[in-house]
């Protein structure tokens, strides 16, 4: 039990922590305190030993709340990060963006640059495309709160560790050697980007601000509040000109449900369009689809399968009462056989299910799930991807796919795969808690401690039944998988 002074601490440190949550969206809930609380004892000992109390006081200083906001950032960037982000960009969203303009100059935004790695990556990726600077221009701004942050973006100084995703012949094209393991970017580059100290929670946006292209949002909303993701989402998608994008990490967990942009896949990376404001509104689109000829219409489940009304015989009642309550809730019922380890049962069921719903794709993902937890990882596999020829944001199917690459030891192929359910379903705490031990196991120290952190996140503000599948029996409780995941931050720390 908390003795008093130990309680009055913690209230100093969550009214500091509500200081930050309204000034910069930062959010410290529970044992994220505990984070707060060591960057605040630095800084209390860095301003001679002051009390808590006192650091509350000094907190009302901006300089004072960005030395603090130094310490809780997370500057983990490097060139050309996500690189399949910036290959869909240069292939097919540059070629639609161009095309609505007449000699157009388009402009990017790097929202939470950072040290400006990503920015600087954006200038890279648009000069390697043909007719820049002849049929077309562009240039990227890079903001963020951080203004140590922005003074090392502007320089363009870089060690040998911002480069870990880039080649070394674009390093030797765009870089050139500034003394013992350090590169400064051309000017060449240089000229194509600005850098701005912003921070993203301000309540007006500059004017500069305007009519963006295309907006990278990624690796910056980790601890905001799941309103404040929300709202800062579509501020951002506020600012988009026509036809523009938005691209996320799949670390990420951000608000997807906004009515001003659509999900898009295209081959292994998703990333937000501006709808289109020409489209049929509702009432136009109920019109034409009545306006559609008439196909005919499917055979109900009872229509299909006719044997059931045959005379039944008494050694089989169970059985078909079973059956019956398969087309009643087939779901509950195939749950139920699962939950009594009846996995044939439960197959035979889904079987049953699938012929009679061909496009069910519920009964798909269960059954690809009960033949994973049996070893079946081929065949598990080849229903999935039959799903997502019918639903390609099917979270269920990436997370099984995830899965099985795990079990057989393919490591790069699932962290692919729970990006994708990340993207299609960012609470998913379970594909977040699947990519911090692949991350963990390939030594990726800095991915894992963030994923873990997101798992944390999420679970402590009661998204612990958000895992994703229909199947799924959970053998630990909620507070044993936060203490696990904080036990998992405190190594991977130190």
């Amino acid at each position: 039990m908390l003795n008093q002074e130990t309680m009055l601490q913690r209230l100093d440190l969550e009214r500091i922590g509500q200081c930050i949550n309204q000034r910069y969206g930062l959010e410290f809930c529970h044992r994220q305190l505990d984070l707060l609380g060591e960057a605040v004892e630095k800084r209390c000992k860095a301003n001679g030993s002051c009390t808590l109390a006192q650091y509350q006081d000094l907190l009302q200083r901006e300089e004072e709340s960005l030395q603090l906001i130094q310490l809780l950032a997370v500057h983990e960037t490097y060139f050309f990060r996500e690189a399949a982000q910036f290959d869909v960009m240069r292939q097919h969203v540059m070629q639609r963006i161009a095309q609505e303009k007449e000699r157009p100059l388009l402009r990017f935004l790097s929202a939470g640059c950072s040290t400006g790695e990503e920015a600087y990556s954006i200038a890279m990726a648009l000069l390697d495309i043909a007719g820049v600077g002849a049929e077309w221009d562009f240039e990227v701004i890079g903001v963020d709160v951080d203004p140590a942050a922005i003074r090392k973006a502007q320089l363009g100084n870089y060690g040998p560790y911002s480069f870990r995703g880039c080649s070394m012949a674009l390093r030797s094209r765009y870089f050139k050697p500034l003394g013992s393991d350090r590169f400064v970017i051309n000017e060449t580059i240089k000229e194509k980007v600005r850098f701005e100290v912003l921070n993203l929670f301000e309540p007006d946006y500059p004017e500069w601000l305007k009519k963006i292209d295309v907006v990278f949002y990624r690796n910056v909303s980790i601890y905001f509040s799941k309103l404040q993701r929300a709202q800062l989402f579509n501020r951002l998608s506020g600012l988009l000109a026509s036809a523009g994008c938005l691209f996320v990490s799949c670390t990420e967990t951000l608000y997807h449900d906004t009515q001003q942009m659509e999900l898009v896949n295209s081959g292994d990376v998703f990333y937000y369009r501006k709808k289109d404001a020409t489209k049929l509104s509702p009432a136009k689109e109920k019109e034409a689809l009545r306006a559609r000829p008439c196909r005919t219409r499917p055979k109900r489940p009872e229509e299909s399968v006719k044997w059931i009304s045959k005379p039944l015989l008494p050694e089989r009642h169970e059985a078909v009462k079973r059956i019956e309550r398969l087309h009643a809730d087939p779901l509950a019922t195939v749950l139920e056989m699962l939950k009594d380890k009846q996995y044939d049962e439960a197959i035979a069921s889904l079987d049953r299910w699938i012929s009679c719903e061909p496009l069910c794709t519920k009964a798909y993902t269960l059954k690809a799930n009960v033949l994973l937890n049996r070893q079946c990882i081929e065949e598990a596999e080849e229903l999935c991807h039959t799903v997502l020829v019918m639903d390609v944001f099917c979270l269920e199917a990436y997370l099984l796919l995830g899965m099985a690459a795990k079990i057989a030891g393919k490591c790069e192929e699932a962290i692919q795969r729970f990006k994708k359910a990340v993207y299609v379903s960012p609470e998913c705490w379970l594909a977040h808690f699947f990519l911090a031990q692949l991350y963990q196991l390939r030594k990726e120290d800095a991915y894992a401690r963030r994923e873990y952190q997101v798992v944390m996140r999420i679970l402590e503000q009661g998204g612990f039944a958000e895992h994703g599948l229909s199947f799924f029996l959970l053998a630990v409780q909620l507070d044993d998988l936060i203490r696990l995941c904080r036990h998992q931050i405190d190594g991977l720390r130190e």
